[in-house]
């Protein structure tokens, strides 16, 4: 577990901080931190900071801010996932990767093959601001209501999907993801569901000339596929 929690931008005045009653009881009876102790958190819009408790009374911790900074851990570029709907206990896992790789962005959707269920974005939300804490970013992703393929499309963004049987890997597109982050594109990533796209969804892909790549030769479930392609994308990025 990670020593970094969250506050509210209306918990900081000037160079002060307090915690709210559930983050405080966090502090004290679980990760047992007194007086003196130095501790990191986030607001969750970009803002991370480094403080000193100097007070627990009534069982609030409040303190001092000793430094700031701004968008730290963060990409310097915005990558939207679409993720289709999957079992409850691994979109969990999908929340989490994602978010720990650097996702600003996800957007759950319906697609044909997709499994059928209703979908906590409260849950999701929960799951993507834990991961958020593990990897101690300073912003927590929007997550999206549930979409259709077509509403979650975005023609200004350099689109990608990874599609079963396509004859190219991501790294054969870099200049292009490349320029696309140069030039402040969005980088929307669309991952199938384990039985693939249907035919409609493939024909919608190719007409609007998506990026379409392979992770290689095995059928990878979504969440794994998922941690896959980010970690080749943020390599090719980075490292550009």
């Amino acid at each position: 577990m990670s020593n970094f929690f969250f506050i509210s931008k209306n918990n900081i005045q000037k160079n002060n901080f307090q915690f709210d009653s559930d983050e405080s009881h966090h502090l004290i009876n679980v990760m047992r931190l007194n007086i003196g102790s130095e501790i990191y958190f986030t607001d969750g819009e970009g803002g991370s900071y480094t403080g000193s408790i100097s007070s627990l009374d009534n069982d609030i911790v409040s303190g001092n801010i000793l430094d700031v900074h701004k968008n730290k851990n963060e990409l310097n570029y915005h990558i939207h996932l679409g993720l289709p709907v999957i079992k409850k206990s691994r979109i969990k896992i999908a929340i989490e990767k994602s978010v720990e790789s650097g996702v600003k962005e996800i957007t759950p959707l319906s697609l044909e093959r997709s499994v059928k269920q209703n979908i906590s974005i409260e849950r999701l939300s929960a799951i993507s601001k834990s991961a958020v804490k593990q990897s101690m970013r300073s912003i927590i992703p929007a997550i999206n209501p549930t979409s259709c393929l077509s509403d979650w499309y975005d023609s200004d963004a350099l689109n990608i999907a990874c599609i079963i049987g396509s004859d190219k890997r991501l790294s054969s597109f870099r200049d292009e993801i490349v320029k696309s982050v140069n030039d402040k594109k969005k980088i929307c990533l669309l991952i199938g569901p384990e039985g693939d796209f249907s035919n409609q969804e493939k024909e919608f892909i190719y007409d609007n000339k998506f990026i379409k790549v392979s992770l290689g030769n095995t059928i990878l479930r979504t969440e794994t596929a998922i941690i896959s392609v980010l970690s080749i994308l943020n390599e090719l990025i980075e490292y550009e």
